[in-house]
This record gives structure tokens, C-alpha cells and sequence, in this order.
């Protein structure tokens, strides 16, 4: 019941404030605004394709500022992001730049990631391509489900929330079966030249 009042009234603040409420709200939160702005293009208040590429614009802009925040080492001595940057650097080892687009559908983790990708050093002009294909992939995405599940928001953003929860399940079961394989292989390896020595 409170999150159905919450979403109405952040429903009411978009079709208030228009497209700079969807620009300023995806800055903040990528995930939900595009999905409600899904719902007001169906009711009539946004033309789509102009709010698809406002809520874009916000994702990238709130992004760029973390990254910028990152680049700069303007939180350099944050007890997180010492605490954060061993993992995040064993993660970024093996999937790249994949990094980016991973983190707008693991919950939890896309502003550690932006920072950390800027203090890492990365290309700003790479970063802004990556990153911007990743945000309008998936404010289209979102949109599209708000558009057309308008009549139940507070149940799509339940199953947005389920969604990213069982992708960050499915990437952990793949980088552990991955793990597993590398073992059984250098296992096998030794074995065969263990062998090899013994013959």
C-alpha cells in the first residue's frame, strides 16, 4: 500500500515537472523512473520517444557524475571504496568493460562501479559509448514494460526488483562454474604431467 502511494505521487511529480523531473529522477534512479515515465506515455502526458531519450540523458548524466567523482579521487579515502576496489579490480579482470552493462542490471552495484571505473583510469569517450548503449538499452527496455504493464506499476517494479536479483544469481552460478572448470582443468593438467614424469 505505502509503495503503491510513493509511486503515484512520483507518477504526479513527473507529469507535473514534465521531462526535467524524468531527467533529474533517472540521475538519481535509473531503474523505477523509466518505468513510470513508461506509464505516463501511455496515459498521454510524454511523447515516447522524447521521454526514452530524457530518462537516457539522466541515467548517462547521473553515470558521468560518478565517474567524474571516481576520475577526480574526489572520495579517495573512503574506507568503501578501499573495501570495494580489491573485488571490483578481480571482477573488471574478467569481464572488461562488460563491467558497465552488468551493473545497471545487478542491483546495488552501479555507482560503485562508476566510480571505481573512473578511478581506474578508463577512457572517458569509451566510457560514455559503453555506458550510454548500456542506459538506453535499458531505459527502453524499462519503458516498453511500463508502457505496456501500465495497470499494475507497483507489481512490475516488484518483478524488475526479482529480475536483477535472479541475474545476479545466474552471473554468480556462471563465474562458479567457470571457477570450477579452470580447477578441474589445472587439476587435470598436473595429473597428466605427473604422468608423464612418472612413465
Amino acid at each position: 500500500m505505502v509503495l503503491a502511494a510513493v509511486l503515484i505521487l512520483v507518477e504526479l511529480m513527473l507529469i507535473k515537472y514534465g521531462l526535467v523531473a524524468v531527467f533529474l529522477a533517472a540521475m538519481v534512479e535509473a531503474d523505477v523512473i523509466p518505468i513510470l515515465a513508461g506509464v505516463g506515455a501511455h496515459r498521454g502526458y510524454f511523447d515516447p520517444v522524447v521521454v526514452v531519450a530524457a530518462a537516457t540523458a539522466g541515467a548517462l548524466a547521473g553515470d558521468c557524475l560518478w565517474f567524474y567523482i571516481g576520475r577526480h579521487n574526489l572520495i579517495r579515502d573512503s574506507k568503501l571504496l578501499n573495501r570495494i576496489r580489491s573485488k571490483a579490480e578481480v571482477l573488471f579482470r574478467r569481464v572488461g568493460e562488460w563491467q558497465i552493462p552488468l551493473s545497471h542490471v545487478i542491483y546495488g552495484t552501479r555507482i560503485a562501479t562508476m566510480i571505481f571505473i573512473g578511478a581506474r583510469g578508463s577512457s572517458p569517450r569509451r566510457f560514455v559509448f559503453v555506458d550510454g548503449a548500456a542506459c538506453l538499452a535499458l531505459t527502453t527496455l524499462l519503458f516498453c514494460l511500463g508502457f505496456a504493464l501500465s495497470a499494475s506499476v507497483s507489481t512490475i517494479l516488484v518483478n524488475v526488483r526479482r529480475v536483477e536479483v535472479v541475474l545476479l544469481i545466474a552471473l554468480v552460478l556462471c563465474d562458479l562454474g567457470f571457477h570450477l572448470l579452470q580447477r578441474l582443468g589445472r587439476r587435470m593438467l598436473r595429473a597428466a604431467a605427473t604422468g608423464e614424469r612418472t612413465s
